[in-house]
């Protein structure tokens, strides 16, 4: 599918910031006025407030966002933001009075808000508690409990299948040798330093991500189960949409994406196929794009139309 060059001059005025990959998801998605749209992870509001502007006044918008924190600048009966876990999908959808949507879009990246925030762990600054929880009060292990609690198998394995760091090993052996020290990892800060002491003596050349980057991702995707919920709600999403509707997933994460992909292509080749595959190839950030917003770098799209 070529991708609709949509100029500057035309995006819509209410974006205070642009989100990955804006552009393609528009092309895509094509949001008409009128229609049901749901963003699936709201975040700061970006790709929601952009398909928005083009379904308003009559249509309908439902933002998805498990983190207490987050807000909606727009006051509309039809812009509407649940504070809830998207894998829930059916039944927000049904507490909404919906039984089809025209699209749905979920941008499994941490929002700009979680980035910025030195709080929870989310900032490697922080010197509070380690908790990577989206939202505190859903109860749960904390990144600080499962460093504190888990055997050096249990972190190796988090650390090598949500993380994919090369040295899973030898970092869990750290944690459990501070643990056993009395000096067990417990805030950001002391993650970061244990991490980039590790790098330090392996590695001479200083990398411009900070070396803890995959521990920490690694963490807050098992903490937070993200690799399971994706797995719950992509067929909820599938169900969800209207004949010709369309599904969009923007993935962070080769274990994501791989999820995403095995899914789409499972569901295109049964006997009788609920999807048509859009992108045979992910859609990836431009150049331009990458040096506005380097944290877009690793972004991959693919989207699906509901047969």
């Amino acid at each position: 599918m070529e991708i609709k060059k949509i100029p500057n001059n035309h995006m819509p005025s209410a974006i205070s910031h642009t989100p990955v990959l804006l552009r393609e998801v528009l092309a895509f998605l094509n949001p008409r006025p009128g229609q049901i749209f749901v963003d699936g992870t709201y975040g700061a509001g970006g790709h929601s407030l952009a398909i928005w502007e083009l379904i308003k006044p009559k249509g309908k918008l439902i933002g998805i966002d498990l983190d207490p924190s987050v807000k909606s600048e727009i006051k509309e009966k039809n812009f509407v933001l649940v504070r809830n876990n998207y894998k829930n999908l059916r039944k927000i959808l049904n507490d909404a009075g919906i039984s089809q949507a025209h699209g749905i879009l979920l941008d499994l990246g941490l929002s700009s808000i979680q980035l910025g925030r030195n709080i929870g762990g989310f900032g490697f600054q922080n010197e509070g508690p380690l908790d990577l929880r989206f939202d505190p009060s859903s109860g749960g292990r904390t990144a600080a409990e499962i460093l504190k609690t888990a055997s050096e198998e249990e972190l190796v394995k988090i650390f090598k299948e949500y993380g994919e760091e090369p040295l899973a090993r030898l970092v869990a052996k750290k944690i459990i040798a501070s643990r056993r020290e009395g000096k067990p990892v417990e805030t950001a800060e002391m993650l970061v330093q244990l991490v980039s002491k590790i790098y330090a003596r392996k590695f001479r050349n200083r990398s411009r991500i900070n070396p803890a980057t995959r521990v920490f991702q690694a963490l807050r995707v098992a903490v937070n189960d993200e690799f399971g919920n994706l797995r719950t709600v992509l067929p909820q999403a599938v169900e969800a949409l209207a004949p010709g509707g369309r599904l969009a997933v923007i993935s962070f994460h080769s274990g994501e994406d791989r999820i995403v992909k095995h899914f789409f292509k499972s569901e295109a080749k049964k006997e009788n196929p609920r999807l048509k595959i859009l992108t045979k190839k992910p859609i990836t950030p431009g150049e331009d794009e990458i040096s506005e917003n380097p944290r877009s770098r690793s972004a991959k799209m693919r989207v699906v139309e509901k047969i």
